[in-house]
């Protein structure tokens, strides 16, 4: 358990925090993990299939892309798409119930998220579908060096590339923390987005390096197995299976540290207390005053929000 969980983290206080929460209820955040991986399981290994099957099937490609298998297909990556955006949210929501010292359940989790399924979707597409549009725009750069291959279309391309870098990096570091805003204070996606924007601001790069870092550790970790117990064949059992279990591993840690980075802000602006985290979990998803039934607050109500831990100058002595 952890002794004090809205204590202000450092950047290594961060991954402290993450790995603590991830090893303490392993079973709880591996299980749901287990539930995402099915379907990408099944969607990783149609691909692969698929991938085998044009490289050495003798029939026609248009058969081969037919409209059954390209149907199938897409199923699985809707299925696939779905069961993350959900497992996400139950894992950020796991997160948040064991700050406030509950012990939720696997399954509690995953209803939860599923209750919430159409502002996580809605959110996903926002961020997910903003970034599209960019890596269209690169595309739409790259065709064009393609067809008129000259010094100007070169710089074009290197400088639109690194635009579109540091642009997306700016943009994701603003947005990353739109799962913990939807399902820890159930804002709908377009508020999600700009309660994300309003935390990130002033700590994009403690939020994109502590990710950039987690993702360097997966890299590590495949390379490291695929190297000690690989093949040459990378469609073998062996080398899949090589390739799934470090991801299976990622996909709770990537939640995990995304809501500790946004309850870590949360803590440092607004000082959030165990009072402020129970009440966002309530199931309403109504402004403050009406979870509590009271849609005019007399003075003496107290919104807890601007509540300081401690009283000024009061350095803590009885």
């Amino acid at each position: 358990m952890i002794d004090d969980p809205f204590q202000y983290l450092t950047f290594r206080g961060t991954f402290g925090r993450t790995f603590l929460l991830f090893f303490d209820r392993f079973d709880l955040y591996m299980a749901i993990s287990a539930v995402v991986m099915v379907p990408f399981v099944l969607f990783f290994v149609s691909a692969i299939v698929l991938l085998v099957w044009s490289f050495f099937s003798m029939e026609d490609p248009e058969e081969l892309a037919g409209l059954v298998g390209f149907l199938v297909f897409g199923i699985e990556f809707l299925v696939y798409a779905l069961a993350t955006v959900i497992g996400k949210g139950a894992v950020t929501y796991a997160v948040a119930k064991v700050y406030t010292g509950e012990h939720p359940e696997w399954r509690e989790c995953l209803k939860k998220a599923w209750s919430r399924k159409w502002h996580l979707l809605g959110a996903s597409l926002l961020v997910d579908g903003t970034i599209f549009l960019g890596l269209m725009l690169i595309a739409g750069f790259l065709f064009f060096f393609i067809f008129f291959p000259n010094g100007f279309t070169i710089t074009l391309l290197v400088v639109a590339s690194l635009v579109f870098s540091l642009g997306v990096a700016y943009a994701y570091s603003g947005v990353m923390l739109v799962t913990p805003s939807t399902m820890v204070e159930s804002f709908s996606p377009i508020k999600a987005v700009k309660r994300s924007w309003e935390l990130s601001t002033g700590s994009r790069c403690y939020l994109v390096c502590t990710m950039m870092s987690l993702y360097c550790c997966l890299l590590v970790v495949t390379a490291f197995l695929v190297n000690l117990f690989g093949s040459r064949n990378m469609v073998s059992p062996l080398d899949l299976v090589i390739r799934i279990v470090p991801l299976s591993l990622y996909f709770p840690l990537h939640s995990i540290i995304q809501t500790v980075l946004y309850l870590n802000l949360r803590v440092g602006r607004e000082s959030m207390n165990h009072t402020v985290i129970s009440g966002d979990l309530m199931t309403n998803s109504a402004s403050l005053p009406s979870r509590f039934g009271n849609r005019d607050p007399s003075p003496d109500s107290i919104d807890y929000r601007h509540v300081p831990l401690m009283d000024e100058g009061d350095d803590g002595n009885p």
